[in-house]
């Protein structure tokens, strides 16, 4: 990452809490995982058979209230957060969605459940759901946000609660964590 960009990614990781946040606890890098992305690549679509999503992906940045954007409510799609980590390399790449469209069954997703990720180049990835959890938001912290990790994790992230009083967002997330396999 450019310099430059790295003063903006601080900042966005700061105040991206208000629609869609992540959590990223280290797991030991897996062995099985030896998948190589081309520079370049990036998702297109994600399935969980056993919640019956099937959604397309599409990158997304930055609203204009400096949060991470997600996609209109209104598709089936997932968001994945462009200026963090492709899917299958190391680190912990980031998908969002709304909880009443795309991620609606989210929250029956069990430990152990597949995921998959398919790539632009044709790759298929599959990670492994190794926690499931929901956090209210007000105790969620920048540091529990793309948390640096020498596996290869994926976070989906939706909104999970109550409706805040203003009725602008949630007051909790649901954060699945998996790795790939």
């Amino acid at each position: 990452m450019k310099k430059k960009q790295g003063a903006r990614f601080a900042l966005i990781l700061f105040v991206i809490f208000g629609l869609s946040t992540a959590f990223a606890a280290p797991f030991a890098a897996n062995a099985h995982a030896q998948v190589t992305i081309s520079p370049g690549d990036y998702p297109v679509r994600i399935t969980a058979p056993s919640v019956k999503l099937d959604s397309p992906i599409q990158p997304v940045g930055v609203n204009t209230k400096g949060e991470m954007s997600v996609p209109s409510g209104s598709t089936k799609n997932v968001g994945w957060y462009k200026y963090g980590t492709v899917p299958g390399t190391t680190g912990t790449a980031v998908l969002d969605a709304h909880v009443f469209a795309a991620f609606k069954t989210l929250a029956n997703v069990k430990i152990g459940g597949d995921i998959y990720v398919y790539m632009h180049s044709g790759k298929k990835l599959h990670f492994v759901v190794t926690k499931a959890k929901t956090y209210a938001l007000s105790t969620l912290s920048s540091s529990t946000l793309f948390a640096a990790t020498n596996s290869k994790q994926l976070n989906l992230i939706t909104c999970a609660g109550k409706l805040t009083a203003d009725h602008s967002t949630y007051d909790h997330r649901l954060i699945v964590s998996a790795q790939l396999v």
